[in-house]
């Protein structure tokens, strides 16, 4: 029989009370409190990873999860819910930090164009109404810039959630009448750029644009 043993880590599974877990080591990050209060307010209980625990001289201590136990301490208002726990006993505390400074070395972020497709197979509104948009010009959503798409996905995501959907439309109306539909016209500046001026000055360049009209009819 072959033994796989060593590509399985030495570990166990426990459910362990938040008050019961130490974090806040010296390798660690501070905590963002932004973060967490943005996460609770979309807490989503399929998104919580396991917490990664090293248990030395009968303390846990936390080497990745700190922000998880926080959000979740937050958002059940109390340090008495447990957490799902893979708790190492054999490791010191330079282990520790090794491992959290390399545990993203050789993983693969999702980009953004990644994450919108994912949400737009999830059914997910905001995508789903965005992309029904830009195809309604006739644009596609696209990986790489090329003629007749978008590929600055994120800022189209941060244009909608920052102003509304009707600055959205207006922006690439904007960028379409402007620019021809050049592909250049759609990059991130340029599309949050116009976007913050309709926000700011809609209503004065509306007024402009009907004076203009009613000065060249005349």
């Amino acid at each position: 029989m072959d033994d796989f043993s060593e590509f399985v880590p030495n570990v166990r599974f426990e459910q362990i009370p938040i008050k019961n877990l130490v974090s806040n080591q010296e390798y660690q990050r501070n905590l963002s409190e932004t973060h967490i209060l943005r996460a609770a307010e979309h807490f989503d209980l399929y998104q919580i990873n396991p917490v990664k625990v090293s248990r030395r001289n009968g303390i846990n201590y936390v080497f990745n999860g700190q922000h998880t136990i926080e959000i979740v301490a937050l958002v059940s208002r109390s340090r008495e819910t447990p957490v799902w726990c893979m708790v190492y006993d054999d490791l010191s505390y330079k282990g520790e930090a090794d491992i959290f400074a390399n545990q993203l070395k050789y993983t693969k972020p999702l980009l953004p164009y990644e994450i919108f497709m994912a949400n737009i197979e999830a059914g997910n509104d905001q995508q789903l109404l965005i992309k029904n948009l830009v195809e309604s010009y006739g644009l596609e959503l696209m990986n790489n810039k090329m003629p007749g798409g978008i590929c600055a996905v994120s800022a189209l995501e941060y244009i909608y959630e920052t102003y509304d959907y009707h600055v959205l439309d207006r922006t690439l109306r904007l960028c379409i009448g402007t620019w021809d539909g050049d592909s250049n016209a759609f990059s991130a500046n340029i599309m949050k750029g116009i976007a913050h001026l309709i926000a700011t000055f809609g209503e004065e360049m509306r007024r402009n644009i009907q004076r203009e009209s009613w000065s060249s009819s005349h």
